[in-house]
């Protein structure tokens, strides 16, 4: 067996060690309900193996929708981290903390608590102001209902046609699953529709999920006593080796739909044709699963899954609910625009354009209840354009902010994140 040398097992050692911490921190009230101008008090401690770390460089950083920016180095003690903020302008504050080592550098840790394998160690919180006024920074189109009532009307025009391939080795259990490919405007409509076997004609709900960002290889949900219909973003080959994937996603859905040249229009907008695709595929499912009740449908997804699902709840107003995670497109333009908002760190290049694929205009119509879910220290999706997707709302909604998370997902421990609702 090769030896570790002693540098390599000093460095091995610190790396145990620095997955086995994590911060836990929390604002002094309820992080939804602060005012303009008032002051924001977090404490914030570092824990090594649920005991607090004493002696640990760290870093922080504060930022603020109203523009200010401050940081500064602490070390760690038995005592809470001791920072404030306060934002004058409706909207939200970040507030963060990263444990460092003798050169500065950030630590990374692959504890669970972190989710999604290595990430920074770090805190990721936040709070709000006058969170109810919080509205979007830039002007719906004026023809956002006509664009899309266009984009439905060319749709009809094309024939309802399906593939639909029995996959067999997922349809070995409980379930029958398959392979759809659906006619639609532009490429077809690519998903997996999964159905409880022996299940009786009229008897099942329909539950649709969409995927976030990515050129990847998917699989098919399946669920007891529930119709999965699982929609592709493209419309590319399923089940392919990762080799396929990687190639479209250095060649032909490189950065899709982020580069100002995807969308000089909307009707050549990438995210116009994933929406039909979405819409075509559910449409598929109503029309052609017997098993389907014939009320009950609820859309579902997480990041730009979330945008998608928010669009389709819209516009077929069969869906009955929409659940919305870290939703993506919710006012990402706001830094863009002229504001002081803490910019989104991953957002489509603006353009007039890309407003007609925006979630908070679109929430506006919403029929059915939406109840969403985000995190605090998000800023793929930033706390504020989710808020004016809550605001803009005109249904049941319901709102779950959790503090010490990112788009990833919390970045502690789970039972230590706290979350804030809302509800209308």
């Amino acid at each position: 067996m090769k030896k570790i040398s002693a540098t390599g097992a000093m460095l091995l050692a610190c790396a145990l060690a620095w997955a086995q911490m994590y911060f836990v921190g929390n604002s002094d009230k309820d992080a939804l309900s602060y005012k303009c101008g008032e002051t924001m008090k977090f404490s914030i401690r570092l824990f090594e193996n649920d005991k607090p770390k004493v002696g640990q460089k760290l870093e922080w950083e504060v930022k603020s929708d109203d523009g200010t920016k401050k940081s500064g180095k602490a070390v760690s003690a038995e005592t809470p981290l001791e920072l404030t903020a306060k934002t004058d302008v409706p909207g939200f504050v970040s507030v963060e903390v990263f444990a460092v080592n003798d050169k500065g550098e950030r630590l990374t840790t692959t504890s669970s608590a972190q989710h999604w394998g290595k990430k920074i160690l770090r805190y990721a919180g936040g709070a709000g102001a006058d969170v109810e006024k919080i509205k979007n920074s830039g002007k719906e189109p004026t023809d956002f209902d006509a664009f899309w009532q266009r984009q439905l009307d060319e749709q009809a025009k094309v024939p309802l046609k399906a593939e639909k391939k029995l996959i067999t080795e997922y349809s070995k259990g409980k379930f029958n699953v398959y392979e759809l490919t659906v006619s639609c405007v532009g490429k077809p409509a690519k998903a997996f529709l999964s159905i409880p076997k022996n299940a009786k004609a009229k008897s099942l709900p329909l539950k649709v999920r969409y995927h976030g960002y990515g050129v990847n290889r998917t699989s098919p949900k399946m669920r007891d006593n529930t119709i999965c219909l699982t929609v592709e973003r493209h419309s590319f080959e399923l089940l392919r080796e990762p080799e396929y994937y990687a190639e479209l996603n250095k060649g032909e859905l490189k950065d899709f739909g982020l580069t100002a040249e995807d969308h000089q229009t909307p009707e050549a907008c990438y995210f116009k044709f994933m929406i039909l695709r979405d819409l075509r595929a559910l449409e598929y499912a109503k029309k052609n699963v017997p098993q389907w009740d014939g009320k009950n449908i609820a859309v579902t997804g997480g990041s730009m899954g979330g945008f998608q699902s928010i669009f389709v709840a819209w516009l077929d107003k069969d869906v009955t609910h929409c659940t919305a995670e870290i939703p993506w497109m919710t006012d990402l333009w706001a830094a863009d625009c002229g504001t002081t908002r803490i910019p989104a760190l991953f957002r489509p290049a603006y353009t007039p354009a890309i407003r007609y694929f925006d979630s908070t205009y679109a929430v506006k119509r919403l029929k059915c209840p939406l109840d969403i879910v985000a995190w605090l220290g998000d800023y793929t999706c930033p706390p504020s354009g989710i808020m004016v997707l809550y605001n803009s709302s005109p249904t049941r909604t319901t709102l779950d902010f959790g503090q010490n998370g990112i788009h990833a997902g919390p970045v502690s421990k789970k039972e230590t994140s706290k979350h804030f609702k809302l509800s209308k």
